[in-house]
């Protein structure tokens, strides 16, 4: 199934790209900009399209309905979902757990050159253990992930599908 093959790969790509974001470019993220979005919307589409795109060649001969282009979007989206959450409870807990803390103390830092006034980064930093707190980098991969399959599924499936037509007599 290209469901099971492409969600699985794309899930391995992403959580790649996770360590990769979670170590090196989200300390310095104000040098990455938009880059880490685009990425991160990317790897998913190329997933995807491949999915759909294997599900219309190998499967129905080069056919298929938007209805069942779709439904292989989702389940590749769904899948990945699941991999994402586990992968950034596995990041979390076992490959990285001082990260929230790593990320404190390098942003106090940052913020003590500046001479911001202690509230200041004593407000930041409780921002910043929220935000990157397990628990709510679940929910936003979550919520990122199936937002971002379901539209780039839907876009997909319309662009990739292609019907037979029936002649009539």
């Amino acid at each position: 199934m290209p469901e099971f093959k492409f969600g699985l790969f794309t899930s391995f790509i992403l959580f790649v790209w996770m360590v990769m974001v979670y170590t090196i470019i989200v300390p310095n993220y104000h040098e990455a900009g938009n880059f880490v979005m685009f990425v991160s919307i990317l790897i998913p589409a190329i997933g995807i399209f491949l999915g759909i795109k294997e599900r219309k060649e190998k499967n129905n001969f080069g056919y298929i309905t938007y209805k069942e282009a779709f439904k292989t979007g989702i389940v590749i989206t769904f899948i990945i979902a699941v991999m994402i959450v586990l992968f950034t409870y596995v990041y979390y807990e076992y490959i990285n757990p001082d990260y929230v803390n790593f990320l404190s103390a390098k942003s106090e830092q940052t913020m003590i050159e500046k001479n911001i006034p202690r509230d200041q980064i004593d407000n930041a930093l409780t921002i910043l253990r929220y935000q990157f707190s397990l628990n709510v980098q679940i929910i936003q991969q979550l919520l990122f992930v199936l937002i971002g399959g379901i539209i780039i599924s839907i876009i997909l499936s319309f662009l990739l599908k292609k019907e037979k037509r029936i002649k009539q007599a």
